[in-house]
């Protein structure tokens, strides 16, 4: 069943009712797919509602959960690193379906955008039962909360650098690292985000194999990632202002 809700507010009474068999759907780039998250589930259409633009206001940028991940990378409001992580998703097709707000609330290992909204101290504005709750992007991710993102909320003028590693462009990622403002993000598939203020953050993670690499490789990646292997690679890179690699 495909519910189409009028409102916010009922589109989220309709996932507390029905919490264990009906999933949000927006881009549909990762649910529809075969096996997807929305396989056996009903579905609750959020894609007629308004939050499908990137507006500033009193210097921080409303990125709202409805744009696509090339609405993300056009737009010359969001922070250059941001958008170097939205053009991680290689395929146009794909970055001009998935959303932004599907990429964060699925909570994949691999998600383009978790990294660097992480260590850009990135807040979500959503909506719960409770009524509107902000929450930084981190503890939504590494949290079981279930809400209806409205925007993401960021500094305009947050400036880091993120960097992939992945088998090809268009696999899936086997590790993003982040650096903004002395917040080290370091996404890792199979193991999930974990993020900090000291470049140390890989300590935290327990690695395991997969398709994307042995648990010894995701380690060798972090620890060569650019010579120092600690994360302070890519603070430096920035302060010299080099372009992000």
């Amino acid at each position: 069943m495909i519910y189409h809700p009028r409102t916010p507010q009922e589109a989220v009474n309709l996932r507390k009712e029905h919490a264990d068999t009906a999933v949000y759907l927006a881009g549909g780039t990762d649910d529809l797919r075969l096996g997807g998250a929305a396989e056996g589930k009903d579905l609750i259409d959020i894609t007629g509602f308004e939050f499908n633009t990137i507006t500033e206001k009193d210097g921080k940028v409303y990125i709202g959960a409805l744009c696509t991940l090339q609405d993300v990378i056009e737009s010359e409001l969001v922070p250059a690193f941001i958008r170097e992580a939205a053009g991680f998703c290689a395929s146009f097709a794909k970055r001009s379906s998935a959303t932004v707000g599907g990429n964060l609330g699925l909570r994949r290992s691999d998600s383009y955008l978790a990294a660097a909204l992480t260590a850009a101290d990135a807040v979500l504005k959503s909506i719960t039962p409770h009524g509107e709750q902000d929450k930084p992007v981190g503890e939504y991710l590494q949290s079981d909360c279930k809400r209806l993102i409205e925007y993401v909320v960021v500094d305009k003028d947050r400036t880091g650098s993120v960097k992939r590693f992945g088998n090809t462009s268009s696999s899936h990622a086997t590790l993003i690292a982040a650096e903004s403002g002395g917040i080290y993000a370091l996404s890792v598939q199979g193991s999930g985000l974990v993020y900090g203020t000291t470049p140390d953050i890989a300590e935290q993670v327990i690695y395991v194999d997969d398709l994307t690499g042995s648990a010894a490789y995701k380690k060798y990646l972090f620890s060569h990632s650019g010579g120092k292997g600690d994360g302070t690679e890519m603070q430096d890179q920035r302060r010299r202002g080099d372009p992000p690699r």
